[in-house]
């Protein structure tokens, strides 16, 4: 059995057509999470390079008190008593 001309003209034609692998979709398709990550890496290397950050717990709840600060990451592997302090402080500075 041969294929139609309108057949084969598909086949051919189908690689050109903008078929994409399954890798480069997934690529362009990135979820709302990767997208957030980006964005918090990108902003966090922005800080970085400017020099305006402190680390440490103890910098942390001095900048807290003084009303220095503006944003406060805390670890995943933090403990819980520390965490919450550093939590109460920033309610109380108002920080986000």
């Amino acid at each position: 059995l041969k294929p139609s001309c309108h057949q084969a003209r598909l086949a051919q034609d189908w690689p050109a057509c903008g078929r994409q692998s399954r890798s480069e979709a997934m690529a362009k398709k990135q979820s709302k999470a990767s997208k957030a990550a980006d964005s918090i890496n990108s902003r966090l290397q922005l800080v970085v390079k400017s020099g305006k950050y402190t680390l440490g717990y103890k910098t942390a709840l001095k900048s807290l008190r003084n009303g220095k600060s503006k944003l406060v990451l805390i670890a995943n592997n933090c403990p819980a008593l520390r965490k919450s302090e550093i939590e109460y402080y920033a309610m109380l500075a108002k920080t986000g």
